[in-house]
């Protein structure tokens, strides 16, 4: 068990704001990372690399939650600046599927797991499905004003924030463990399931799109249905953190 500084990449962000504050619950010196500075914080950008060697001073454990526009560059700029620190451990937030469905987010995701994972700091990557936020940031958010919901005709697997920063809690205050089992959400729904939860009443439309994407989605490649997380389902999340 580590008794160092954890740095957390994208402490600020939705999974960060669970796992920073469940870090330090357990006891552990956490430090964020940001490319502003404010009280708290250390400062370093990742898409050049400046200010990494000051902000890894120290630290122990690196747990890589960002994911900015130019993933692949960012993951080799944190690599190469804990590689030369002598950072003990460096922890990785992936996404199920990015191997097996060709959408350029995913691709560059896939870029950066692959420099981690071929990195001389032992290392711990975590898959999931996507966050219960997504579902809706992505989906239905932008559709809140309209009459009607339009729903994707896929299966989705939403999984809480919660219960992955569960997981990479217990890696960052463990040893690495290299690549980690797959987790998905407690449920898998289909799009119109999904769309009436989050706004009933509503009469919901499927859609379907054409593509390599569409068809790797329609696959299930982003799905987990052999590993199913506890925690909240996306029913359960609507009731208590319904955005709005």
């Amino acid at each position: 068990m580590t008794t160092g500084l954890i740095l957390v990449t994208g402490g600020t962000g939705t999974l960060g704001r669970d796992l920073v504050p469940l870090l330090r619950e357990r006891g552990a010196d956490v430090a964020v990372l940001s490319r502003r500075a404010a009280p708290g914080l250390r400062v370093a950008d990742l898409e050049t690399g400046a200010g990494l060697t000051d902000a890894l001073a120290d630290v122990d454990t690196v747990v890589h939650l960002a994911a900015g526009k130019r993933q692949a560059e960012e993951a080799q700029h944190l690599v190469s600046a804990c590689e030369e620190q002598g950072i003990r451990h460096i922890v990785f937030i992936s996404i199920v599927g990015i191997d097996r469905i060709p959408y350029p987010y995913y691709g560059a995701k896939l870029a950066a797991e692959q420099i981690v994972e071929a990195s001389t700091v032992p290392n711990t990557i975590f898959r999931t499905t996507q966050f219960h936020q997504f579902v809706i940031g992505v989906f239905f958010a932008p559709q809140r004003r309209l009459p009607v919901v339009f729903a994707p005709s896929l299966s989705i697997q939403p999984i809480d924030t919660r219960v992955v920063a569960e997981v990479l809690a217990d890696a960052a205050l463990g040893s690495p463990r290299g690549r980690l089992p797959d987790l998905g959400g407690p449920e898998v729904l289909s799009g119109r399931e999904l769309a009436a939860l989050y706004a009933p009443g509503k009469r919901v439309f499927g859609f379907s799109l054409f593509g390599r994407i569409w068809s790797a989605f329609r696959a299930g490649h982003h799905l987990s249905p052999s590993r199913r997380a506890d925690g909240r389902t996306f029913a359960e999340y609507l009731a208590e953190e319904r955005p709005e």
